[in-house]
């Protein structure tokens, strides 16, 4: 799994620095986005693309995909799902511009909701320190830096 990432970031990565341009990102095939405050629209640097504060993985029983954290303003995204059982699932995840937490989830614990809010500023002190989990539906929420990200792309060249 740790090996799939990897190859999964690399690939990712390169994609990451056109997304931080785009206002309000875009969610994956099967992903609904609702905003809740449409961020202004700012034009790119003239040296590139500005990089996002930070990166959500969203995992999913079946999928996996980046989100870069917005420049202003909030999104939500609702991930709709099969689970491998046949059951369905819903969770909503809120993205502000300093971190991300599960705003709603079809779960019946709410575990995963009680977890609040991940920043890059509370992550180390967090017992779950960057991730937050809803076991019931299989999402997974981490939140890296661009640094972490170009220090994993680069653990994965050395392999």
């Amino acid at each position: 799994m740790k090996q799939w990432l990897n190859r999964a970031l690399l690939c990712l990565l390169a994609g990451l620095m056109l997304l931080a341009a785009v206002a309000g990102a875009e969610p994956e095939a099967g992903v609904d986005a609702r905003e809740t405050a449409q961020p202004e629209a700012t034009q790119a640097p003239e040296d590139g693309p500005k990089p996002a504060r930070g990166y959500v993985l969203v995992t999913t029983a079946t999928q996996s995909g980046w989100l870069p954290l917005p420049e202003a303003g909030e999104v939500s995204y609702p991930i709709r799902q099969i689970l491998p059982d046949g059951s369905e699932a819903e969770n909503v995840i809120h993205l502000t511009p300093d971190g991300v937490y599960m705003e709603d989830s079809t779960c019946a614990n709410h575990d995963c909701i009680q977890q609040g809010i991940v920043t890059l500023e509370n992550r180390d002190e967090r017992i779950l320190s960057n991730m937050i989990i809803c076991l019931p539906n299989q999402v997974t929420l981490q939140l890296f830096t661009p640094e972490e990200l170009l220090e994993m792309a680069k653990g994965e060249k050395g392999q």
